[in-house]
C-alpha cells in the first residue's frame, strides 16, 4: 500500500496503557499493525513500569509515547493517550487493553458499522479468552440498575449473531468511538483511577440519545486481568468494590439507589464468609476498605501496600 492509499484510509487512533508488561503490549501492538482497510497510530502511555521502554517502541513510527513519572491509573492514562493521538488527525479512537491482541479485519469492521449506523455512540468486538478463542469474556451485556453490574449475552462465540446489536454497557478493555465523543464522555474523574469506569460511558452514550452496538463478527482476543494480578487480587477487589459504590452513587437515584445499596451489603456480607472458604481471606480487608471509601465518596485514597508493582 503506498502512503498516498494510506493517508486516505480512515485513521483510528489506539489508547493503550503499558505498566511492566511490556511483552504483552508488544503483542498487541504487532496485532494492530496488521490491520486492513485502516490507518492505526497508537498513543502508548507507560506508567512508570520498572523497566525502560524497549527499542520497539521508538522504532515503530505509528507510536506517540509517554511515560508518565508515577502509575496514573486507566483513566488518566486513557486521556493522556488521547491527547497523542488527537494531533494526528484520527477519525476514531480505541480504548484498547494492553492484554489483547486484535484481528486483522476487526478495526475495520468497527469503523464500517460506524459508517452504516450513524447512531452509534459506542462500538464494541467480541472479546474472546485467550486461552480459548470459542468462549467469550465481553460482547456487550444488559444493564441491570439495582446491582449496577452487566449480565452478559452471550457465552460461546457458537451463541453470537450474524449482525450487530444493540448493547447497553460495552467494556473498556475494547471500545470505539467517534474522536469527539470521547471529549464528551472520556474526560472522567482521575481518581477513580481504574474499574467501572467504562458502564458510566456506555450509560452517558445512551443518555445523549446514541446506541451502544456489539459488532460480532469483529474480534479481540484479551489475556485476562494479568497487569493488575488477576481478579481476585486486593488491587482489583479494591478498586472493583470501592468504584462499583461510587458509581452507582453518582448514575442511580431514587428506588434503583436503595435497591442497589442494600444488594451491595448483602454481596459484602456475603464474601465475607466465601472469601476465607476459598483461601482468600486476605481479600476481605480489601473488600470492605473498599467499602468504606466507596460510602465516603473518597476515590482520592490510595492505600499502602494495594499496588501489585
Amino acid at each position: 500500500m503506498t502512503s498516498s492509499e494510506n493517508k486516505i484510509l480512515p485513521c483510528v487512533g489506539v489508547l493503550m496503557i503499558n505498566l511492566n508488561q511490556w511483552e504483552l503490549t508488544q503483542k498487541c501492538v504487532e496485532s494492530l499493525l496488521k490491520s486492513q482497510g485502516v490507518r492505526v497510530v497508537i498513543g502508548l502511555v507507560d506508567n512508570n513500569s520498572r523497566e525502560p521502554a524497549p527499542d520497539w517502541v521508538e522504532n515503530t513510527p505509528e507510536i506517540s509515547f509517554h511515560k508518565n513519572p508515577g502509575n496514573y491509573g486507566f483513566i488518566a492514562g486513557n486521556i493522556k493517550a488521547y491527547e497523542l493521538v488527537i494531533k494526528l488527525g484520527v477519525d476514531f479512537v480505541i480504548l484498547l487493553n494492553n492484554d489483547t491482541e486484535v484481528a486483522p479485519d476487526a478495526l475495520n469492521l468497527l469503523v464500517t458499522h460506524y459508517e452504516k449506523h450513524p447512531d452509534t455512540g459506542l462500538a464494541t468486538p467480541a472479546i474472546t479468552y485467550a486461552e480459548d478463542r470459542s468462549v467469550i469474556w465481553h460482547a456487550g451485556g444488559t444493564f441491570i440498575p439495582r446491582r449496577m453490574s452487566v449480565k452478559q449475552l452471550y457465552k460461546t462465540t457458537a451463541d453470537l449473531p450474524e449482525k450487530a446489536v444493540e448493547v447497553d454497557q460495552i467494556s473498556g478493555c475494547a471500545m470505539m468511538m467517534r474522536v469527539d465523543m470521547f471529549r464528551k464522555i472520556g474526560y472522567q474523574d482521575t481518581d477513580l483511577f481504574i474499574y467501572h469506569e467504562d458502564l458510566e460511558q456506555s450509560l452517558k452514550s445512551r443518555e445523549m440519545g446514541f446506541k451502544n452496538y456489539l459488532v460480532p463478527k469483529a474480534r479481540v482476543i484479551h489475556h485476562v486481568s494479568i497487569t493488575v494480578g488477576g481478579v481476585l487480587s486486593p488491587f482489583a477487589v479494591y478498586f472493583t468494590h470501592r468504584n462499583r459504590y461510587i458509581f452507582a452513587s453518582r448514575n442511580l437515584s431514587g428506588m434503583n439507589l436503595l435497591a442497589f445499596r442494600l444488594y451491595y451489603l448483602a454481596i459484602t456480607l456475603a464474601k465475607t464468609v466465601i472469601y476465607p472458604q476459598r483461601k482468600c481471606g486476605k481479600l476481605v480487608y480489601w473488600m470492605w476498605l473498599g467499602l468504606i471509601h466507596g460510602v465516603r465518596n473518597r476515590p482520592d485514597y490510595r492505600p499502602e501496600g494495594l499496588f501489585p508493582i
